[in-house]
């Protein structure tokens, strides 16, 4: 009986033992620290703010205002054939032709630019 109940101690024990230590390996852990953030300049923000207006376009987000439909298609579908083949099937850019101001469009371009840069 004795033998018994030292048997299942020494199981009980190794069980809590095995279980105890893969609960507490629960991923990576990287020693490194993070770097701090680029200080924003000029240029820095004027990107930025180009990139945010192209993104509001692409989206739709954008009220619509009066252009040269012929000249904006051909830029559209040239942007339209930079774009993912995933993202391309979704995103009909060519519909947005006479609808963009000349900022807007090259807002357009800069997003497109920066956002698939490795596309196609």
């Amino acid at each position: 009986m004795k033998n018994l109940r030292c048997r299942c101690t020494v199981l009980a024990l190794a069980a809590i033992f095995a279980v105890g230590h893969t609960s507490i390996a629960s991923g990576t852990y990287c020693a490194c620290m993070p770097k701090p953030p680029a200080k924003m300049t000029k240029d820095a923000k004027a990107d930025r703010d180009k990139f945010d207006l192209g993104q509001k376009v692409f989206n739709g987000k954008t009220p619509p205002a009066p252009g040269d439909a012929a000249t904006q298609r051909t830029r559209l579908e040239t942007l339209q054939r930079q774009l993912p083949e995933k993202t391309a099937k979704k995103k009909d850019l060519t519909a947005l032709a006479g609808k963009l101001s000349e900022q807007q469009l090259e807002a357009l371009e800069y997003f497109i630019q920066q956002r698939y840069p490795s596309s196609r």
